[in-house]
């Protein structure tokens, strides 16, 4: 009778662990489906947030790991038109690249060069990858722009050469913030500087530009893809500034877009 006992409280005991082990799988089985709705609402709400993103910067492919911002601030930049001044305009340039870099899902690493007749990194004299801290990094950029006033001409050229160097280093997009044509730099000959006219002048200067991404800076080289580059032109006059930042942008794998007078 004890044999039989000891069996039925031991059937009893399995039973019981069986039951437990239920209410443990169908518990477990509710929580997957748990998550399962959270992951599902998540992708939904960055498909959301991505789509939104997009519609902001209509035609700018939101690229980069390790991004440059090159950021032009002669005085133009200060400018609606040659005898208008814009308040707002350089705040406007500076929001710009805030919402930008802040928009840009797959940034790690980010530079600022700033340029007029010569370039500088923003920050001091750092010519390597900064961290992106999505938390303070904008905040950073913005302020430290605010505290630029734009002057001089355009140096396009030096600041690209400057900008390159860090293709060596991993550089895969470009983003450039300009208002002209290049003024100043290389791609006229001395002697023709007093024979040209100022719109012949820029736009040598411009097709010089174009000539050297395509044949030093940004050619195809073993083990470095090219680097994107994309345009953004803020409230420019002539069509030649929106003729060349667009062909830029096309010719190095990248977007244009204008910025419109307020």
């Amino acid at each position: 009778m004890r044999d039989l006992k000891d069996a039925d409280k031991t059937l009893e005991e399995l039973a019981a662990s069986q039951r437990a082990l239920q209410r443990d799988k169908e518990a477990r089985d509710k929580e997957m489906a748990a998550l399962r709705q959270q992951n599902k609402a998540l992708q939904s709400e960055t498909a959301r947030v991505r789509a939104a993103v997009e519609k902001r910067f209509a035609g700018i492919t939101l690229t980069g790991r390790r991004v440059l911002f090159l950021i032009d601030m002669s005085g133009s930049m200060d400018l609606i038109d040659e005898n208008t001044k814009a308040p707002t305009k350089w705040a406007d340039v500076g929001n710009t690249v805030v919402r930008l870099m802040s928009s840009l899902p797959n940034l790690e690493k980010y530079q600022v060069i700033v340029f007029a007749e010569k370039p500088a990194f923003l920050f001091a004299s750092e010519e390597d990858w900064l961290t992106f801290h999505p938390q303070s990094t904008p905040e950073h950029v913005r302020n430290t722009l605010a505290k630029i006033t734009p002057k001089g001409g355009t140096n396009m050229y030096a600041a690209l050469q400057l900008a390159f160097r860090l293709r060596a280093k991993g550089m895969d997009t470009i983003y450039l913030f300009s208002d002209g044509l290049p003024n100043l730099g290389e791609g006229v000959r001395p002697e023709m500087l007093n024979t040209l006219s100022e719109v012949e002048r820029n736009n040598q200067l411009a097709r010089h530009i174009r000539r050297t991404l395509q044949s030093n800076w940004n050619r195809p080289l073993p083990g470095q893809p090219r680097v994107r580059i994309h345009t953004i032109g803020f409230f420019y006059e002539s069509p030649d500034v929106g003729a060349f930042l667009w062909a830029l942008a096309r010719e190095n794998d990248g977007s244009f877009v204008g910025m419109s007078k307020p």
